[in-house]
C-alpha cells in the first residue's frame, strides 16, 4: 500500500468511541505521525469531505463515513470476512485454522481451512467443545465478561474437575499476553494456539486458531503466534473492531511476539500497512519450505 494512503487511513484510526473530536496535535500524538505530515493529510481529508473542522480547531469524522458505512454489505459475517486470512494462515503454517464461536457454555468450530499435510489434526464445523481445555476454547473464555466467566465456572467446573482458582489465573494471563498456548492439554501431542476476534464493540465472541501435531508445532512457536496475533487484528478490522485492541498488557513479551498490533505502522487493526495476508504470503515465499508428508493422525484440535 502506497504509504500517503496508509497514513491517511491511520488518521481514520485515531478516532473511537471516548476521542470523537481531537486537535492536530492530538491526532499525530495517537498515530505517531509528524506534525507536518499530520498537518498535510488531515487538510486533504478535510477538502475531501471526510473530516470536519470544528469551530474549535478540532476535528471529527464527518457524515460522509456515515454513508459509506451503509454501503457495507449487510450480509457480510464472520466466515466471509475470516475465510481468506484462514486461508493465508494455513499456508504460511502448513496447519489446520479453526474458526469458532462460544455459545453457551461450548466452543463451537464453525468454519475449517485444513492443512494439506497427511499428518494432521481433524475437525469439522459444527463440533461442540467445554470451554475450559484447550486454547481455542479457553481464548473464548478469557474475553467473555466476568459475570459470564463467573456463570460458566460456577455451572460446569465440578464436573470438568477444573481447579476453579488455577482457571482464573490461566484466564487472566491469556488476556494479558492476547493469545492462548496449549501443548497436549486436551489430546496428547497436539499443540494449539488461539486469538480472540473483536467485534465492532471490542467484544469477543470468534476466536482463531491454528492446530497440528506437537512435533511441528512446537518448533515454530514464536513464529506461528506473530502470524496469528496479525490475522485475529486483520479479522477484527475487518468486523469494525478499534485500532487499539483491548489487550491488558501492550507491552512486547519476553519471547519477542507484540501483545497487541501497534497503533500505527505495519500492522494495525484497522488494516493500515500491508495486509496480513500479503505479509503471510511474503514469508511462505521467502522460506520456501515443504510440509513434511507423515502418516494422518486423527483428533480433534485443541
Amino acid at each position: 500500500m502506497i504509504r500517503a494512503v496508509e497514513r491517511a487511513l491511520a488518521i481514520f484510526d485515531a478516532f473511537d468511541a471516548q476521542h470523537q473530536s481531537l486537535t492536530l496535535l492530538e491526532i499525530g500524538e495517537r498515530i505517531a505521525m509528524p506534525k507536518a505530515t499530520t498537518f498535510r493529510l488531515v487538510n486533504t481529508l478535510v477538502n475531501g469531505s471526510f473530516l470536519v473542522r470544528l469551530d474549535d480547531h478540532r476535528y471529527s469524522l464527518s457524515l460522509k463515513i456515515l454513508r459509506l458505512a451503509g454501503l457495507v454489505k449487510s450480509t457480510l459475517g464472520i466466515r466471509e470476512a475470516a475465510r481468506p486470512t484462514m486461508v493465508a494462515v494455513c499456508r504460511a503454517t502448513g496447519e489446520t485454522v479453526t474458526l469458532n464461536l462460544r455459545s453457551g457454555y461450548e466452543r463451537i468450530c464453525i468454519d475449517v481451512v485444513d492443512t494439506p499435510s497427511p499428518l494432521m489434526t481433524i475437525v469439522r464445523p459444527g463440533e461442540h467443545v467445554s470451554l475450559f481445555r484447550g486454547a481455542t476454547a479457553r481464548v473464548l473464555l478469557a474475553y467473555a465478561k466476568p459475570a459470564e466467566i463467573n456463570e460458566v465456572v460456577a455451572k460446569t467446573a465440578r464436573s470438568e474437575a477444573v481447579n476453579t482458582a488455577e482457571l482464573k489465573a490461566a484466564l487472566a494471563e491469556i488476556r494479558r499476553q492476547g493469545y492462548a498456548h496449549t501443548s497436549s492439554q486436551r489430546i496428547r501431542g497436539v499443540t494449539a494456539i488461539a486469538v480472540p476476534i473483536f467485534d465492532i464493540n471490542n467484544d469477543v465472541h470468534y476466536s482463531l486458531a491454528i492446530t497440528g501435531p506437537s512435533i511441528r508445532m512446537d518448533a515454530r512457536l514464536c513464529e506461528f503466534k506473530q502470524i496469528l496475533i496479525d490475522a485475529g487484528a486483520s479479522i477484527s478490522a475487518a468486523m469494525g473492531a478499534s485500532a487499539a485492541l483491548p489487550f491488558e498488557n501492550k507491552s512486547a513479551g519476553s519471547n519477542g511476539v507484540p501483545q497487541s498490533p501497534p497503533r500505527n505502522g505495519e500492522a494495525t487493526a484497522s488494516g493500515v500497512g500491508k495486509s496480513v495476508v500479503h505479509r503471510i504470503e511474503k514469508k511462505k515465499s521467502a522460506r520456501g519450505k515443504k510440509v513434511t508428508s507423515s502418516p494422518r493422525l486423527r483428533r480433534h484440535p485443541e
